[in-house]
């Protein structure tokens, strides 16, 4: 018998205020190769989120170090996401990977664990695919695994980009729900470009786009978007501004939402202060996997650890029993 869960099998359902969830680890490898999750501080987490009402939950995304966690502990979170949320809110599970096999046997394990899932597969970085690859990936996921699939495109971190004629292509498969969508659509220039043309022209499928850049929530509900998978959101007291932000903009109060947006602000710079999820990290009093590092070891980072610290005490009460004293 699957564990009880709730998760989204229609675009229509991609919607609202997603955080993809921090994973945090236990200060019990100094060498930073083999922590253990701290699992009593994720249900913190993962409760706090709950209260404030988001559409659902993210775990093993970049924010969740989905690049850094062992293969055991990587399905092992998702497990663990899943029966401590208990259907409280949907889950999409991370199981992107620039290994179209290695993808189809973790979108398998976690089916065969949990029952049907949707999950969010990255495009393929590093090794870079052309776009006629890139379709093929995601086709074989479909087809392989029958999976709901959300598609991410991020190329500033996979130097791999969907290009609108692919994924139109892709919209058509039925398995293949939606998009979260990380590129610079805010301002002027092809991204924004592509991005309308994708909206535009696939309004009459069952397919949804939220965004993957916390500082273009509004601009994407401009765009006829439907909100956004969040690393800032993971931080409850942030996710309550977006919940704020895309309410407001659902009820046409569209400069209240600008407004919105204007205040995570503060949130969003210092949680991209440095690659995310380092600064995370230090909101949490969490260790990362090397080869991050903590924000007080990179450059200038004393100063930028000190900053989240009095962030912390004055503006996010939430996130003071992650630190002993405060």
């Amino acid at each position: 018998m699957f564990l009880k869960q709730r998760s989204i099998s229609t675009g229509a359902e991609l919607r609202g205020v997603w955080p993809a969830l921090f994973t945090p680890l236990l200060h019990d490898d100094p060498r930073r190769l083999r922590n253990s999750i701290d699992y009593a501080k994720a249900k913190l987490i993962i409760d706090d989120l709950i209260a404030e009402g988001v559409n659902g939950i993210v775990p093993i995304g970049t924010t969740g170090q989905s690049p850094t966690v062992s293969p055991e502990q990587h399905v092992d979170f998702i497990r663990f996401a899943v029966e401590y949320i208990d259907g409280r809110v949907p889950v999409i599970a991370g199981a992107g990977s620039n290994s179209t096999r290695e993808s189809v046997d973790m979108i398998q394990s976690i089916l065969t664990s949990f029952g049907d899932m949707a999950v969010l597969c990255v495009t393929g970085y590093y090794n870079n695919p052309p776009q006629e690859g890139l379709a093929a990936h995601y086709e074989t996921l479909s087809r392989e695994t029958g999976a709901k699939i959300v598609m991410y495109n991020v190329p500033a971190r996979t130097a791999s980009y969907l290009e609108p004629e692919t994924l139109l292509r892709l919209a058509d498969d039925r398995n293949i729900i939606g998009l979260k969508q990380a590129v610079d659509f805010r301002n002027l220039g092809k991204h924004r470009e592509d991005t309308i043309a994708v909206i535009e022209k696939t309004k009459g499928l069952d397919f949804g786009i939220v965004s993957g850049e916390d500082d273009g929530v509004f601009a994407m509900m401009e765009l006829g978007g439907n909100g956004v998978i969040t690393a800032s959101g993971t931080i409850a007291e942030a996710s309550r501004l977006f919940l704020k932000l895309v309410a407001a903009h659902q009820a046409g109060r569209s400069d209240e939402a600008k407004g919105l947006q204007e205040e995570t602000m503060a949130f969003v710079k210092l949680v991209f202060a440095r690659k995310n999820p380092i600064p995370l990290g230090t909101f949490f009093n969490s260790p990362l996997f090397l080869p991050l590092v903590s924000v007080k070891e990179t450059k200038g980072g004393a100063e930028l650890e000190a900053e989240i610290l009095k962030f912390i005490r004055e503006k996010t009460p939430l996130l003071k029993k992650y630190h002993p004293g405060m």
